[in-house]
């Protein structure tokens, strides 16, 4: 991918753009940009208006504020055939066109470029069999669209976007229809397209191909810009979350270092038995990544700490978006990271200690414990065998106060959604008293 911090030229601004139907605002004063020889992704959920924003920037929908430019120019003061060879537009589900070649299909592309009743020239020609040539679908040129399969007809269609000679193109949800071969195929054509200097545009339904392929990332939700930046930056758990309203799991392949998205429920967020309650989960050597994954199915909010770099509970926060304490590898727990630690214990309701090892560098994290509200243990073995810093870990522990242990996984998470029910109580009436002798 183009590396888009040295890119200086802009070719597509959308500036505060809003849009209505029937006092509806489906755009919300969007501000978006592209630049030249760049990928962008919209992505959101279903009516987030990634398609509005597409057909405002193509100059087939009219915003009720707000301006579109390519290069300089407002795309709404374009007449038809400058915008016509200035965009191309490839839409979700490729027209079937009953009878038409694909070479005829493509031809249809040079329209822009031909004048009034004007004949097909050898530029148009060879411009359609290069289109055709660049999608892959040189081969389809005889062939009528009714006979050739969803992912053949989506080239055709986008070899006659590129015989438009565009600078920009516009793609929505090209590829949903198609199967993963297809799919990848697709956008290595378009990326090929955009390091040649083309911008493209694509709303697209799929996070992970999305940040596979694409520069930047815009992530909408009804009609409002949530996040815009890199994949990795765009698609975090809090901003998918914030989104789509589901817990997800992002995580990088360690082989390609693409991002990849899992959904941990179909339910949405805050719609458990567990929403709202805080849990500080004290782990460490891969003891915590699993009861993470767990209590944030289950809707608590975790936080967890404190985790030294290369520690697998920290890549399972990291993919989670729980919140938590960085340390170094094989260094002590310093007054600044001791602090933060201190700061999330108190914010939790329940604390919970995992069968972690306690060394010099991470018994610190024993001492902060004591704030806890409440102290559950995720084990069941005795501290003695894990003790490694000669007595100071035990005598630390010693000084805790937990109301229960469970060794069993769903056992804690039932467990800690009792005591949360219980304690929320407790406070009510508590609360209730105070109000009555006031």
């Amino acid at each position: 991918m183009t590396d888009i911090v040295e890119r200086t030229e802009r070719r597509l601004e959308a500036r505060d753009v809003i849009y209505e139907v029937d006092a509806a605002r489906l755009l919300d004063q969007v501000d978006f940009n592209a630049d030249k020889g760049e990928l962008v992704g919209l992505v959101g959920p279903n009516g987030a208006g990634k398609t509005t924003l597409l057909r405002t920037i193509g100059g087939l929908l009219k915003a009720r504020e707000g301006a579109v430019l390519l290069d300089g120019d407002e795309v709404s003061r374009m007449d038809t055939s400058q915008r016509a060879k200035s965009i191309a537009q490839v839409a979700q589900l490729a027209p079937l066109a009953q009878g038409f070649t694909a070479l005829e299909v493509v031809m249809m592309g040079r329209y822009p470029h031909m004048g009034r009743l004007q004949s097909e020239r050898a530029v148009d020609r060879y411009a359609v069999r290069r289109a055709l040539d660049t999608a892959g679908a040189g081969a389809l040129a005889d062939r009528t669209l009714e006979t050739l399969s969803g992912g053949e007809r989506q080239g055709v269609f986008v070899a006659r976007a590129l015989a438009q000679e565009p600078r920009l193109l516009l793609l929505d949800e090209p590829t949903s229809n198609l199967d993963i071969n297809h799919q990848a195929r697709f956008f290595q054509i378009i990326r090929g397209l955009v390091d040649d200097g083309m911008t493209a545009v694509a709303a697209i339904h799929d996070l992970s191909l999305a940040a596979r392929f694409c520069d930047r990332l815009v992530l909408l939700n009804k009609g409002v810009v949530v996040a815009e930046g890199l994949p990795r930056d765009v698609l975090t758990p809090k901003n998918i979350g914030a989104a789509f309203g589901v817990r997800v799991i992002v995580s990088s392949d360690p082989a390609s270092g693409v991002l990849g998205i899992s959904v941990m429920e179909a339910g949405s967020v805050g719609n458990s038995a567990g929403a709202g309650t805080r849990v500080h989960v004290v782990c460490g050597g891969g003891t915590g990544a699993r009861l993470m994954y767990r209590l944030c199915e289950a809707g608590f909010v975790v936080t967890a700490g404190p985790l030294a770099n290369g520690d697998t509970d920290r890549s399972a926060a990291e993919s989670l978006g729980v919140e938590f304490v960085p340390v170094q590898a094989f260094g002590d727990i310093d007054s600044v990271a001791h602090n933060k630690h201190l700061r999330l214990i108190r914010e939790s309701e329940i604390a919970v200690l995992s069968d972690v090892a306690f060394g010099s560098g991470n018994v610190r994290s024993l001492e902060a414990l004591v704030e806890a509200s409440l102290i559950v243990l995720a084990t069941m073995e005795p501290i003695a065998g894990r003790d490694f810093t000669d007595g100071d870990a035990t005598t630390l522990f010693d000084q805790l106060s937990p109301v229960a242990a469970w060794s069993d996984l769903e056992a804690l998470v039932t467990g800690l959604s009792g005591l949360a029910q219980n304690n929320k109580g407790t406070q009510e009436i508590a609360n209730s008293s105070r109000e009555n002798q006031q």
